[in-house]
């Protein structure tokens, strides 16, 4: 009777979701009715610690607005959700360019280093390990055409972690027709490579620190590849162009979270492990710590010296060559950078 139950409640929440959803869809997006309410995204991830840090630390009181948080698991449900008008502010990386492309957001700041953690791993006995710089440019890129050839590469598609995969065989001049690259999420791709059923996983932290730590190699990153990627923050059109002033406020309460975060890292590695126990995730202070260390905030002094978008152009060009947008996308997501809000929020 208990699990009968169970299941009715289950669908009943799904289908009311659905509803939800379908109504804001309708509506084609929609903001919060109060012009200093935000909506903001957040997501079991490192770059929803400052969002964490604003709420506990009242600063978006103190800069005289108020945050309402709508929860995602990842960046790809959090797109979905923009176009249907859940929420109007939130922190994307490599997932922002589908927001920019389908849905005229806008990029607003850079604030937080999110190429730390991006790797390919593999085991020890891997014998992509017997190869080390073969591109002279890449000294710390394991591998070549012959130890990839028929080699099965785990990733989830269309991520930053699928990004860096293939400008690691760029990197090495394998042709990527010479391997098998197969959709898997983190942790399914970490647990394959531990059974040894796949050559390679591409993970992204915590995974990635987890594995580090249980001995697996890496054999390319974003940090190895000199590719730089930036968490930013992302306001959906019509908030960017109803809530200016309320999202110049937002912009500067996050960057005072993230100095302070920044300031003291032992404090964001526990802030980020309760963070990831608070979302169901498993990790440890040790992890958290090297994904701090790693991943660093933006500050305040850092951001005046940021070209704000490059690496949102990096992966647009990444996922344009995929497929996963079309050309004729390419000048909207160029659009879409806006520096105006960022300018007003530090002077």
């Amino acid at each position: 009777m208990q699990k009968t139950l169970k299941s009715i409640i289950t669908l009943l929440i799904a289908v009311t979701s659905l509803f939800i959803l379908a109504s804001c869809a309708n509506k084609g997006g929609s903001s919060s009715g109060d012009a200093k309410t935000l909506k903001v995204a957040v997501m079991p991830f490192l770059n929803s610690v400052p969002i964490e840090y604003m709420i506990n630390n009242k600063l978006d009181q103190k800069y005289g607005f108020t945050i309402e948080t709508v929860y995602f698991p990842s960046g790809g449900p959090m797109n979905e959700a923009l176009g249907a008008g859940l929420w109007e502010v939130g922190t994307l990386s490599a997932a922002s360019v589908y927001s920019l492309a389908n849905y005229n957001a806008h990029v607003v700041a850079d604030i937080g280093h999110s190429e730390g953690g991006i790797e390919v791993l593999v085991n020890p006995d891997s014998d992509i390990l017997t190869v080390k710089g073969v591109n002279k440019d890449f000294p710390e890129v394991y591998g070549d055409a012959a130890t990839l050839k028929g080699k099965t590469i785990a990733v989830p598609t269309g991520t930053i972690s699928h990004l860096n995969v293939i400008h690691w065989l760029r990197a090495i001049n394998v042709d990527p027709n010479t391997v098998n690259i197969v959709h898997m999420e983190f942790p399914q791709a970490y647990q394959a490579l531990k059974a040894k059923k796949i050559d390679a996983a591409a993970l992204n932290p915590p995974t990635s620190f987890s594995a580090e730590a249980d001995g697996m190699k890496i054999v390319s990153s974003l940090t190895t590849l000199n590719i730089p990627q930036f968490d930013s923050i992302i306001v959906s059109d019509e908030a960017f162009n109803n809530k200016k002033d309320t999202i110049v406020l937002y912009i500067k309460a996050f960057l005072e979270a993230c100095d302070a975060l920044q300031a003291d890292t032992n404090m964001a590695a526990e802030e980020l492990l309760n963070w990831y126990t608070k979302n169901g995730s498993s990790s440890t202070i040790e992890a958290c710590q090297s994904e701090v260390a790693t991943r660093p905030f933006v500050t305040t002094e850092e951001i005046k010296n940021i070209k704000i978008g490059d690496s949102v152009r990096v992966t647009a060009d990444f996922f344009a060559s995929q497929s996963l947008i079309t050309e004729d996308k390419l000048p909207i997501v160029d659009k879409n950078v806006d520096t105006e809000l960022l300018n007003k929020a530090l002077n």
